[in-house]
């Protein structure tokens, strides 16, 4: 589960090529010169394409050239802006931003220039969305939208739309950036070109890998990879790159290195050592998550090195390399190296959910591999919270990205342009669209019936569970002897027994353990720290009252984080049980009872043990020994919450005397990842 930061520094495909692709937009000439040098211009541009990111400084010189004795002004500054795109290229993105406004200007006086106008606005997305400036980046998209809809040449009006719908996954509105996509695919459908298509493919196998869709996402790949338009070593970069992301996702971690391996090999030919670094960080992550830790330590150290000494690094990117850095510490139990990477301040607001989450599960192995639970637990509950925030954002984002499939279908889409482009054949079509409508209809009614009885059957399993948990409720209701009556009548009393210490000091213990039965009756779980605050007051006041009382020893860990919770009265219901019926008759002098409560390696462990006759179910039900309810409660409250989760919470009573011992020994142990969820 991630975003890599692949994601700050990657510009697919159909991100770029839409800045170069652009080379076939020309505003048709009023003079045949005029005509010719368009058509040279963009040859020239076409032939060079792939050089522009190889040799940036070599092309920058050679559209200078070309520029020279250039009488059209549209052609002069069409090479502007691609001169300014080797700058950003180069670094220099304010002397680009400059030029790119030059060419801006030009547009806003010359009314015919909208293609261009939608050109210079596509280049500075780009620029812009290199520098981190996403909204910005996006506004400038739907200005090339907009200014292509005025222009006659609408013929790359995908290329901005693959933009747009790559923009918006970045963001996270997957939808968004599907609507896009599948625009993109009916423009290309509707106007019967085989351009571009490996692009679209490959955009749309990323949005189902975010949505971790993993069966439609290699659908999509498998699509782009059969494509037989011919791919540029970009596209190609782009694919292995994004299709390294998935395997990841699916933690197919070796298929996820051998991707990544060939997209290094594909862009070490860019001579860009941003995109080096990019994919350097990607596997020696993956080389992390493999325990190879030397091969880890070589790329990783090297990716570092580059996005530590680059100013435009974002905060974000630093953030999370700082964070593979203590994953590889981790592995290598160098704590005071991984105190010193996750420890770095840093701005929340500035750092997506998922990198949250990693940073707070690092954290968390950090602090149980110190011993220091509390604060492991701490992190965990921080991480599920990321965790659920991140689930429930792509639950919605696949809700909305299936409606918008069913009510955008290509093939309906490319059918309603050509109608609309022939409308003399629409009688003839008429049978076939009501058709095609028709499995429509029935299939949305198919989805919308199995959709109620999915809806119906989550209701009854959801209104039999509610009605287990208000029976639980209710027996532990029932196991408290009315305390508001109680403790208001014995406040109303307590006044007239100050005058007799020795029963106030009772009387005032025994209201303390009503008032612990109160705050807790309606509540299936607490604190252990709750639960043994109120069993120490059971207890004081049993000796106070009960003659010969058997003696109650605590051995708690000191690492015991004490906010941990637990199931209301599972401590309490045993203790109760052994002080009352363990001991029959009168208690020898070594009688005891011992509450030990210690940490292991995943959770907590909680023993009860008593030196008394042990524990025999069959015996005395109908006699005064009680009638078993509250530990069958307890047994019914705690298979309730396993149900929910992976990993069990055990509870269980062993008779000491079936073993050559005396007595009963209960236990209990709650996993730290324990889910308290109903």
């Amino acid at each position: 589960m991630k975003k890599n930061i692949k994601h700050f520094y990657n510009h697919p495909a159909y991100i770029l090529c839409g800045l170069l692709l652009y080379m076939f937009i020309s505003c048709t000439p009023k003079q045949n010169t005029y005509h010719t040098q368009r058509n040279a211009i963009d040859t020239f541009l076409i032939n060079r394409y792939d050089s522009i990111y190889t040799y940036p400084t070599l092309m920058e010189q050679r559209f200078r050239t070309a520029q020279t004795g250039l009488t059209d002004s549209t052609s002069y500054y069409k090479l502007e802006l691609f001169s300014s795109y080797c700058l950003f290229l180069q670094g220099y993105a304010d002397s680009a931003l400059w030029m790119n406004r030059r060419v801006e200007n030009y547009c806003l006086t010359h009314p015919h220039s909208n293609a261009l106008a939608a050109q210079c606005w596509n280049h500075r997305f780009a620029i812009l969305q290199a520098l981190s400036q996403r909204d910005s980046a996006i506004a400038c998209l739907h200005h090339a939208y907009d200014a292509l809809m005025l222009s006659d040449d609408r013929s790359e009006l995908e290329n901005i739309c693959i933009n747009l719908a790559d923009q918006y996954r970045q963001k996270g509105e997957l939808a968004n950036a599907s609507r896009y996509y599948r625009r993109a695919l009916w423009l290309v459908d509707s106007l019967g070109s085989e351009r571009i298509r490996f692009s679209i493919y490959t955009g749309l196998a990323q949005v189902y890998a975010d949505l971790h869709n993993f069966r439609q996402a290699h659908h999509y790949f498998d699509m782009a990879e059969q494509n037989p338009e011919p791919r540029l070593s970009y596209e190609n970069y782009i694919y292995y790159n994004s299709k390294g992301n998935c395997y990841y996702f699916e933690e197919k971690y070796p298929e996820a290195l051998q991707c990544f391996k060939h997209a290094y090999e594909v862009c070490r030919q860019f001579n860009q050592p941003s995109y080096d670094a990019l994919i350097e960080a990607n596997i020696g992550e993956i080389y992390t998550l493999m325990n190879r830790n030397d091969s880890a330590h070589y790329y990783l150290n090297k990716s570092y090195a580059y996005f530590q000494n680059d100013s435009t690094t974002s905060e974000e990117v630093m953030f999370y390399l700082n964070s593979l850095q203590a994953a590889l510490a981790l592995n290598e139990n160098r704590l005071d190296s991984v105190n010193y990477y996750l420890s770095k301040p840093y701005d929340a607001l500035k750092i997506g959910p998922l990198y949250m989450y990693l940073h707070n599960k690092r954290f968390m192995e950090y602090y149980a591999r110190k011993g220091d639970f509390a604060h492991a637990y701490h992190y965990r509950a921080a991480m599920n919270q990321y965790d659920d925030s991140m689930r429930n954002l792509r639950h919605i984002n696949n809700i909305t990205e299936i409606d918008y499939r069913y009510r955008q279908d290509t093939t309906l889409l490319k059918r309603d342009v050509m109608i609309a482009h022939n409308r003399e054949q629409l009688s003839a079509q008429r049978n076939t669209l009501i058709l095609v409508l028709s499995l429509l209809v029935i299939s949305i009614l198919g989805a919308a019936l199995i959709i109620v009885h999915i809806n119906r059957k989550n209701e009854r399993k959801f209104n039999q569970q509610l009605a287990l948990v208000s029976r639980l409720r209710m027996e532990n209701v029932k196991n408290r002897i009315s305390p508001h009556y109680v403790f208001n009548v014995l406040n109303t009393v307590m006044p007239i027994f100050k005058q007799y210490p020795d029963l106030s000091h009772l009387l005032k213990l025994f209201i303390q353990v009503l008032r612990g039965n109160l705050l807790v009756f309606d509540q299936i779980t607490v604190t252990l720290q709750d639960e043994i605050e109120l069993v120490k007051n059971y207890v004081a006041l049993r000796q106070e009252t009960t003659p010969h009382t058997p003696t109650t020893k605590w051995e708690i860990n000191p690492a015991v984080p004490m906010q941990m919770l637990i199931p209301s009265m599972s401590i309490q219901i045993p203790v109760e049980n052994a002080l009352k019926y363990a001991f029959d008759g009168e208690p020898s002098a070594d009688a005891c009872l011992l509450v030990q409560i210690d940490v292991i390696e995943k959770g907590i462990l909680i023993h009860i043990r008593d030196n008394g006759c042990g524990y025999d179910p069959g015996h005395g039900d109908h006699s005064e020994r009680g009638t078993g309810n509250g530990l069958k409660m307890l047994f019914r409250t705690i298979e309730l919450f396993n149900g929910k989760n992976t990993e069990a919470m055990e509870f269980r009573i062993e008779n000491l005397s079936n073993q050559g011992q005396k007595g009963t020994l209960v236990s209990l142990y709650v996993p730290f990842n324990y889910q308290f969820k109903l």
